[in-house]
């Protein structure tokens, strides 16, 4: 069953859970099949969520959210370095660049089209905006970076566009690949032709499935903090019934979409779309 985020309401528990009880909001993490309306999880994978939280909100601050505090918590720089962020209009990208804008840097953002300066808000503090389907993006990047090149770069395209992100990198830079939106991987030559440069693959069930409890529920905190404050909330594009799963998904795959597709586990309610 697909759906690996999502948040419930606690139906029943078995014997021997004690610190969860029936009507509580959680975040059952670690699984997919959040696209039905109940699921069988373990104690130790559900997670409260604050009150003051909405539904929609605490359905969208597990994946994204945690991915892009997780990746710039553990490669961000101390500024000034020069860093970029590709795929920057996605919600995860804009989330990055949140996040680094609150540690004090100014990223340079990496878009697809020129009619993508348009998605980028105008709170987000860039120290440049580059079209990649221009040409021309090491150059650039090196003249951005007053030759120096990039300290680090979180790539969610890979592909041509993550190769050159890599050679621009100064010595022993950093990339964080973490998407493979082009569906091309890097290329196999860049260890020979970058040896200073470090790739970094980042996977965040790599760290879901090895970290303690606590530590997920002390990351969690400092999560809903950040969707608190925006730096970590989400848009959302339109809600829909579970009933309407055909219509949401095609939804999903609209060009140009600006914010999530959600799925009420509610048949009762109408579709509902936010312009």
């Amino acid at each position: 069953m697909p759906g690996f985020e999502g948040v419930g309401v606690i139906e029943s528990v078995g014997a021997g859970v004690s610190e969860l009880h029936v009507g509580q909001r959680v975040l059952p993490l670690g699984s997919a099949g959040a696209w039905q309306d109940m699921k069988v999880t373990e104690e130790r994978w559900c997670f409260p969520v604050p009150p003051d939280l909405t539904d929609q909100q605490a359905a969208m601050a597990y994946i994204n959210p945690m991915s892009a505090w997780m990746m710039v918590r553990q490669y961000a720089p101390n500024p000034p370095a020069v860093v970029a962020v590709n795929a920057a209009t996605s919600a995860i990208g804009q989330m990055i660049i949140r996040m680094l804008n609150r540690a004090g840097i100014q990223p340079i953002a990496l878009i697809r089209r020129p009619d993508g300066k348009r998605q980028l808000s105008d709170q987000l503090d860039l120290s440049a905006v580059i079209c990649t389907s221009e040409t021309g993006l090491r150059r650039k990047l090196s003249e951005l970076s007053g030759g120096r090149g990039l300290a680090v770069a979180w790539d969610a395209v890979g592909g041509t566009e993550g190769d050159d992100l890599v050679r621009s990198l100064a010595p022993g830079g950093t990339l964080v690949h973490y998407g493979l939106l082009s569906g091309i991987p890097l290329s196999y030559r860049l260890r020979e032709e970058c040896p200073d440069a470090r790739i970094e693959l980042y996977r965040l069930r790599d760290w879901i499935h090895t970290a303690k409890r606590h530590e997920l529920q002390r990351a969690l905190d400092d999560i809903f903090e950040l969707v608190r404050d925006g730096t970590a909330a989400s848009k959302v594009a339109a809600v829909f019934p579970l009933s309407d799963i055909r219509q949401a998904l095609e939804c999903e795959a609209t060009p140009g979409r600006q914010g999530k597709v959600l799925l009420s586990m509610s048949n009762a309610m109408e579709a509902t779309h936010y312009d």
